[in-house]
């Protein structure tokens, strides 16, 4: 009797658009708009038209957005406003 080895691939680097809205739970527009005024996490532009997010980029814009109260997040939120404003 043979025994298959079971395979365990690695986790992807690189997430595609729709993957990286489905990790972060959010709709894959509000991600592209998010990369259009610079508040979202880092992209890699894998070719003329396709976008991919690496998976250690959007854990560590995750941990950017983790506040201990709604008065901390809401501060935050509106220097960030601020910041956009002025461009």
């Amino acid at each position: 009797m043979r025994l298959e080895k079971k395979v365990s691939w690695p986790k992807p680097l690189i997430l595609s658009e729709a993957d990286a809205a489905n990790m972060l739970n959010i709709a894959p527009r509000t991600l592209q708009a998010k990369r259009l005024d610079g508040s979202g996490p880092a992209f890699v532009q894998l070719t003329k038209r396709r976008i991919g997010y690496a998976v250690s980029d959007l854990e560590a814009w995750i941990e950017t957005c983790r506040y201990k109260t709604t008065k901390e997040a809401k501060s935050s939120y509106d220097q960030n406003q601020e910041l956009m404003r002025k461009y």
